[in-house]
């Protein structure tokens, strides 16, 4: 079931550099009710939004309807894993694909490194910390973002 959390504006100096100053939509995966939890407490006083799945299918079908710059799913989904919401997020055509961010609890070099080698963005240990979370966010946020601004340049000079 996806759930939508309310959000505030907070910032602090230097934040408008890599914080979003309008909503931006994160989507969880995960089975746990505790990382949505942690999350959306992270993200409360933020222009984040967090989107909340516990299935892979009911996450690649909102990827597929709505823009999703940032997904954080976790290691390993019932039935599937992050490899998984890697391959969807390849299928996606048109648009920018969303930044793939990997949590687990063993968040080691080895996953660190899979990710990075699979096309994923980043890995976050579990428990989640604030600022990490804030830091890997924004700048899968910044990445995501600059891919869409090249993205609409490119279709601005096809059309001139």
């Amino acid at each position: 079931m996806l759930e939508q959390t309310g959000t505030a504006v907070f910032q602090s100096p230097g934040e408008h550099l890599w914080r979003p100053t309008q909503l931006v939509t994160v989507l969880s995966v995960s089975p746990f009710e505790e990382d949505h939890r942690c999350l959306r407490s992270i993200f409360d006083h933020s222009n984040w939004t967090l989107e909340s799945s516990f299935a892979c299918g009911e996450a690649v079908d909102f990827m597929r309807r709505n823009p999703t710059p940032v997904i954080i799913s976790e290691k390993e989904l019932a039935g599937h894993c992050w490899r998984y919401m890697l391959e969807e997020i390849g299928q996606l055509t048109n648009r920018p694909r969303p930044r793939l961010v990997v949590a687990s609890r063993l968040a080691d070099d080895q996953l660190w490194s899979e990710v990075l080698n699979l096309g994923g963005y980043n890995v976050l240990e579990k428990p989640f910390d604030r600022n990490e979370v804030f830091w890997v966010i924004s700048h899968a946020w910044l990445d995501w973002k600059s891919e869409l601004q090249r993205q609409q340049l490119a279709s601005s000079a096809a059309g001139a």
